[in-house]
């Protein structure tokens, strides 16, 4: 079911532009592949979990929940770490996923185009490279009234 990658990466890569980006690109894709290949089978729990023996999140903040066309997570790390932001329905299907790096103290992105998903529960998690859950939670979606 999981078995292949849902989410091929296409790299638009300008010929005048760097190996160094494109080397960087390929890398990222090969980690994501990795994780989703290592990760197919599982089906993510739905509970806050910040893990507790190698603490790095020591803060996580989602809003709005229940949101409508964006959700925004401001994070506070201990350190600088690599780390995939992924969201699943309830089906286990990711529908968001995304590579950010965390600087030490409070970070904030934005997680864009999520008006198109239908109205419902889903799973937000953090992992790091090595796929460790570093934090999980559900955040639900609403249509806006009109």
């Amino acid at each position: 079911m999981y078995g292949t990658n849902p989410f091929p990466v296409k790299h638009n890569i300008n010929n005048s532009g760097s190996s160094e980006k494109a080397a960087q690109q390929s890398a990222i894709q090969r980690q994501l592949s990795r994780l989703i290949q290592a990760n197919a089978d599982i089906v993510p729990e739905a509970s806050n979990n910040v893990e507790k023996n190698n603490i790095v999140i020591t803060k996580v903040q989602v809003r709005p929940n229940p949101f409508f066309t964006a959700i925004t997570l401001d994070v506070t790390s201990e350190q600088s770490r690599h780390t995939i932001v992924r969201m699943y329905d309830r089906e286990g299907h990711i529908v968001k996923m995304f590579s950010w790096f965390l600087v030490r103290g409070t970070n904030v992105t934005s997680i864009q185009e999520v008006n198109l998903l239908m109205e419902g529960t889903y799973h937000l998690d953090m992992i790091d490279n090595e796929g460790k859950l570093l934090y999980s939670t559900n955040v639900t979606k609403e249509n806006l009234a009109l």
